[in-house]
């Protein structure tokens, strides 16, 4: 059954073949731990990726992970980087927030995020 249409598999064909580095699906599945024909069904729409692999797949086309999450309909709970984007929202909802704490905070939240990539 297909899944519903999204830019993903569009985006990722023009990656593969016009980025800094070309690659074959071949060649991409091996260094993204897929196969080949899951590339070509990720490129022709016949499946969704599941976030892990497009983290892997983002490695090599020179993307981040938020830029193939997005066209394929994905939001990445990426919240370190959310933290870093927001230090000022943070230092207003938790003004007595000493330094320390917030680098802190940064810290564990890229752990609990490398923890959940491993799954």
């Amino acid at each position: 059954m297909k899944e519903p249409k999204s830019e993903f598999g569009r985006e990722l064909r023009k990656l593969r073949l016009e980025g800094k580095i070309r690659y074959s699906q071949s060649q991409l599945a091996k260094l993204a731990d897929v196969t080949a024909s899951y590339i070509s069904q990720l490129e022709t729409q016949e499946r969704i990726p599941k976030p892990r692999v497009i983290r892997r797949l983002s490695i090599h086309l020179g993307v981040t992970p938020n830029h193939l999450f997005s066209k394929c309909g994905m939001v990445e709970m990426d919240l370190a980087s959310t933290l870093a984007n927001n230090r000022d929202e943070v230092r207003r909802k938790m003004p007595d927030l000493p330094e320390e704490q917030l680098e802190e905070l940064a810290s564990y939240l890229t752990y609990l995020e490398f923890k959940a990539s491993a799954l």
